[in-house]
């Protein structure tokens, strides 16, 4: 009589299972519960778009190394040479697209929908003044530079972890090789924070092989040419305009500027007050 009656309600219901529960340790007779047997729906997938762009000024000029992320996610991609970008944009939740430049301010997009190919213009923030200089907060500029074994260092693919990027005058200078050696003396203590040194210079890359193989240096020494990158990162000239400057970033793991340190003459300064910016950063 129980089998005839799960059957009548199975066939009533149009279900593919039924049962009910009587005398079970699951369901004990007195509780009268209809256990429905349903099948498991299936997971909804995620599913994206690709937003392409451009980034410019605000005189029209590409504006490449400029950054772009996704709020709320990992996502975070970098202007090419000539501007352009893509990034994958998740569906259908909406989103809020953030453009980022040293020295501009942030430009905000939301993204409720699909969108064509943007056009993003960015503009000088009156904050940061005639220097551009880079600010807390801000993005560092993305660069692509050789090292001394003959590899390229590319700051967007070193993300995830601190950075310490420190520009100084020249190989083999009093002040320098103090910094460089300080840097070497207590690069450990950067390791255990997660974090990378990097020296910077306009020295060719024969100089810098040199300078590290003399100190022992743990980490690497890029080499600027042109001077470029310096630019990008306002690093001043120093002794009325006769040497290089000596400027040291400290970039937290999104890549963002968390600490700036300028000074020609204190060079130790520059390791202990990285340093110290990292330990009050974890």
């Amino acid at each position: 009589m129980n089998s005839l009656l799960n059957t009548t309600l199975s066939l009533a219901l149009g279900l593919p299972s039924l049962a009910l529960a009587q005398g079970t340790a699951a369901h004990p007779a007195s509780s009268g519960v209809l256990a429905l047997h349903l099948p498991a729906s299936a997971p909804a997938q995620s599913q994206t778009y690709r937003l392409t762009g451009r980034v410019i000024s605000a005189k029209g000029d590409a504006q490449p190394g400029a950054t772009l992320r996704l709020k709320g996610s990992s996502q975070i991609v970098t202007t090419d040479a000539t501007g352009n970008f893509a990034i994958d944009v998740p569906l259908p939740a909406a989103s809020t697209l953030v453009a980022s430049y040293a020295g501009c301010d942030d430009v905000v997009i939301p993204l409720a929908a699909p969108k064509g190919a943007l056009t993003i213009h960015l503009r000088a923030s009156l904050a940061a003044g005639l220097a551009q200089n880079l600010r807390i907060g801000d993005f560092a500029p993305d660069f692509d530079l050789p090292t001394v074994d003959g590899k390229n260092f590319k700051l967007s693919e070193h993300r995830g972890h601190p950075l310490v990027l420190y520009f100084y005058p020249k190989d083999g200078s009093p002040g320098c090789t103090k910094e460089a050696c300080s840097f070497r003396d207590q690069y450990k203590e950067f390791e255990a924070m997660g974090a990378e040194v990097i020296g910077i210079s306009s020295d060719n890359e024969a100089s810098h092989r040199a300078f590290s193989a003399k100190n022992g240096l743990p980490f690497p020494l890029l080499s600027d040419a042109d001077g470029q990158l310096r630019k990008k990162y306002a690093v001043p000239r120093a002794a009325l305009g006769l040497l290089p400057g000596r400027v040291t970033y400290v970039l937290d793991d999104e890549g963002r500027v968390l600490y700036v340190f300028r000074s020609l003459n204190k060079a130790a300064n520059h390791v202990n007050n990285a340093k110290a910016a990292l330990s009050d950063a974890l």
